[in-house]
């Protein structure tokens, strides 16, 4: 929380101080102990702060962190992604202390304690610190000292069985001034959730089954005697469960689909291990240079169930156990064929950075090495060559397979590897002075390589690929009218800001980005702000290499026929994507209606255009068949049974909305008195220590709402137009909300903590002309509620000094989403489980800081 009755610096101060690693490291006041009383400084920036022109949207001080409780900083950005998320709902970008670091993985293990205030800015202002404008900048500030080692213990449950969590982690840090030191590791293992511990029916139109179910070749009546039996054309029955009764054709008259519940077999969640170690080191190098360094590893493990095997059998007409005439084709799964898909990675990461000034320049040079290895394992089925034989030669179609070809498998094997390497560097500082200030300049180069390479037993187009990226970007800030230095006040403070980019990127040629802003503030509580970004992206590699996996018995919704099915779904990359522009045009009010508090009101206007987008297309509406015909396959029947999932490029998509913003963050209570005056030396000797100071309670709201005005989608140019609002689909699993919030609030009062976290969107709606196609999804009121406990307030002894217990309720109204077709009924693909396999989840833990 910003201080009260704090006050712009002078100018020389102000620009003195910039981003980028501009400014010294903080400094503040205490390491683990109770967060201090908040002190005004008059015309003097805290050390670390990159506030400049531009309204920040929110500053959290020592006292809103520790309000949260948040067990790591991780949690802690899961908890104000309201006021984190882009206009486009990106990821923000970080700074440590006012300077640029090599990621957020360089000082993501320093406990919260370890802060002493973050600073969130809006898009507007990442320019001047060398990253896209199109993100927001979140600058965390640390204590001047700080010294712990802190240990947490997080086990967990989700109420509907299944999916338990079991997280443990051990961090040690240290601060001293400009040097810094922590290491981290962690381990996460979650628990699966089988299909069958969540109330999901059968699908009653898949083909195959257990029993075994028959159907004559390319939509043919089994047998025209068949017919005659039943009354009608019979193109499709259960085998009888009753070997006995197989060879009789009366038998099938009126025999059943079988149907068969693989919910024993096949998880919706798999189990998975995760494993995290890290280490980071920072400290002076000189008078005027800082370094730092850091490495971590992430592996990960997971083990999945993909269901029974299918086998699609042809059976010759009269020969045989089948008493039909015709050729007929026989789907049934194999028992005791359970396929298992297993996957591993493991990722290394290192990084570092060197900042500093020269006079009233500052400098960072940033750098980082990454490599990713993958492997996947997929069992798709087993060899059906041994039985397709036997039955061409009169076997029994639904005899059991000899022991070695049951325990064989036909496996999709991949494997992935990337090294990718960085380095970027920025200076910024003052190069004119204008009438209303210091013009301040940001000049950015940077050059990356990324070589990636993928084998998979399936066919891939390429096998590899290196990319090289050289940029140079270039922002200035000018200050056209400032009350403050007597230049046009009557206009208030007014600045323009411009940033011009440039990257070639091989494969893709020249790709550049600019942005134009300009905001103005006529007077003290209001701010305008106005900006036109427009960028070019190459896809990034993953997308283009990625190996190609194929995964069976998939439930999927075909929109063609309004029926659910089991594919077999297709990911991977798509080499031929090509770069994808973006435009965002943003015209914005800020309001701070009382100085020195902590309430902030926004509203913005954005129009973004996307063109060439790459996206995977999740549904298989008759839109995208028309366009991508090559990306769904059918068998004879007309039935769905692949589905190719890689992304592929859109000709452009426009998006109009309003971004409403409300932050609102006060102290509870009468402010404590400040200290009393030291007692003289001798009085120091015989009184009793001073008792500590009661902090006051403390409140924080705070709310982002999108209210969508236009979504519009062309697949192809020339081509119709989709509307997202109204009927159409991108990912097969609804349109677009209208609107959709991000909230977080928290209340911290004595003993009592409690906050709560979450989204909340609108109905959306397929659009169709069957009925059983048109769909409507409700809207989905997802919260998190939260509580901790200082266990130090209620114990007074050493051991509960710094020990909390934590409270966690994820999906706190087990809400998930509903769809209904236009008969009122649920298709099987879209049963609440299938789309949210979780539902509500309960963590206890504790967490102790030595």
């Amino acid at each position: 929380m910003r201080g009260k009755g704090s006050v712009r610096p002078k100018r020389r101060a102000a620009w003195s101080v910039v981003a980028l690693g501009l400014s010294a490291p903080a400094f503040a006041q205490t390491d683990t102990g109770a967060p201090p009383a908040e002190v005004t400084v008059t015309g003097k920036r805290i050390p670390g702060s990159v506030i400049g022109a531009v309204e920040p949207v929110a500053v959290l001080d020592a006292q809103a962190l520790d309000a949260m409780g948040a067990p790591n900083l991780t949690e802690l950005l899961k908890r104000v992604k309201a006021l984190t998320s882009s206009s486009g709902g990106g990821e923000p970008v970080m700074l440590l202390n006012g300077r640029r670091v090599s990621g957020f993985a360089e000082f993501q293990s320093l406990p919260y304690e370890a802060m002493e205030r973050i600073e969130i800015l809006p898009e507007q202002e990442a320019a001047r610190f060398g990253y896209p404008p199109n993100v927001r900048v979140m600058n965390f500030i640390t204590k001047k000292t700080f010294r712990a080692v802190t240990v947490q213990l997080l086990p967990g449950i989700t109420t509907d069985g299944g999916g338990g969590t079991r997280y443990s982690e051990v961090t040690s840090a240290r601060i001293d001034g400009p040097r810094r030191l922590a290491f981290n590791v962690s381990h996460l293992r979650q628990d699966p959730v089988l299909q069958s511990q969540r109330d999901i029916v059968p699908d009653p139109d898949t083909l195959f089954a257990g029993r075994g179910n028959v159907t004559g070749v390319n939509g043919a009546s089994l047998d025209p005697r068949l017919d005659l039996l039943a009354g009608r054309s019979v193109t499709m029955a259960g085998v009888p469960v009753d070997p006995a009764m197989r060879g009789t054709l009366a038998a099938y008259a009126n025999s059943p689909a079988g149907v068969t519940d693989l919910g024993p077999y096949r998880t919706l969640q798999p189990l998975s291990d995760t494993i995290h170690s890290e280490a980071s080191l920072a400290s002076p190098l000189g008078k005027t240079v800082s370094g730092s360094v850091m490495a971590s590893m992430d592996a990960v493990q997971t083990r999945g169930l993909n269901g029974l095997s299918p086998a699609l059998l042809r059976v010759p007409g009269g020969l045989g156990e089948f008493p039909f005439a015709n050729d007929t084709l026989l789907y049934r799964y194999l028992p005791d064929s359970v396929l298992h898909q297993r996957t591993t990675s493991m990722a290394l990461h290192a990084g570092g950075s060197l900042t500093g000034t020269v006079r009233r320049w500052s400098w960072a040079v940033t750098g980082h090495y990454d490599r990713m290895v993958s492997r996947s394992n997929s069992e798709t089925g087993v060899p059906l060559n041994a039985l397709q034989a036997a039955i061409d030669a009169g076997g029994d179609p639904m005899a059991a397979i000899d022991p070695a070809t049951a325990a064989s498998r036909t496996r999709n094997r991949s494997r992935a590897a990337s090294d990718t390497l960085g380095i970027k560097a920025t200076a910024n500082g003052p190069v004119v002075h204008l009438p209303a200030g210091d013009a301040l300049l940001t000049v950015t180069t940077d050059y990356a390589r990324i070589d990636s390479r993928a084998t998979t037993s399936l066919a891939l187009p390429v096998d590899g690929v290196g990319r090289t990226t050289r940029g140079a970007s270039v922002n200035a800030s000018l200050p056209l009218a400032s009350a403050r230095e007597g230049s046009l006040g009557f206009l208030g403070e007014l600045q323009l800001d411009g940033m011009a980019g440039v990257s070639q990127v091989s494969d893709f040629g020249r790709l550049s980005n600019s942005n134009l802003g300009l905001n103005w503030t006529p007077f003290r509580p209001v701010q305008f702000n106005a900006s036109v970004s427009i960028a070019q992206t190459a896809p990034g590699v993953t997308q283009l290499v990625a190996p190609v996996l194929a995964t069976p018995n998939i439930p999927f919704f075909d929109f063609v026929t309004g029926r659910s099915t089991l594919v077999t779904t297709i990911m991977g990359g798509n080499p031929d994507l090509a770069p994808e522009k973006r435009r965002v045009t943003t015209l914005g009010i800020a309001v701070q209606p009382i100085r020195g508090k902590e309430i902030r009101f926004g509203l913005d206007y954005l129009d973004t255009r996307i063109d060439n987008q790459a996206a995977s297309l999740g549904g298989a509406t008759p839109a995208f068949q028309r366009v991508f015909p090559d990306l769904f396959l059918r068998d004879a029947l007309g039935q769905l049974v692949s589905v190719d999932l890689r992304p592929v490029n859109l000709a452009f998509e426009r998006e109009r909305k309003l971004r409403i913003a409300v932050n609102l963050q006060t102290r509870l209570g009468k402010t404590p008195p400040p200290p009393a005056a030291r007692p003289s030396p001798d009085a120091a000797k015989t009184a009793p220590p001073p008792r500590p100071r009661k902090q006051p309670g403390f409140l924080s709201v705070s709310a982002t709402t999108n209210y969508r005005l236009e979504d519009r989608l062309t697949l192809r140019s020339g081509g119709p137009v989709l509307d997202l609002l109204d009927g159409a689909t991108l990912n097969g699993t609804g349109g677009r909300p209208r609107w959709d919030v991000e909230l977080n609030g928290y209340v911290n009062y004595g003993l009592f903590n409690l906050g709560l976290y979450g989204r909340l969107q609108g109905p959306t709606r397929i659009r169709s002309d069957i009925a059983a196609s048109d769909l409507r999804f409700s809207g989905r009121t997802w919260l998190v509620l939260y509580s901790f406990l200082k266990v130090d307030k209620i114990i007074r002894r050493p051991w509960a000094k710094g020990l909390n217990v934590n409270v966690t309720v994820e999906n706190l109204l087990n809400d998930r989403i509903n769809v209904t077709d236009r008969n009122g009924d649920t298709p099987n693909r879209f049963q609440p489980a299938y789309i949210d396999p979780i539902g509500r989840s309960v963590r206890v833990g504790v967490r102790k800081l030595f």
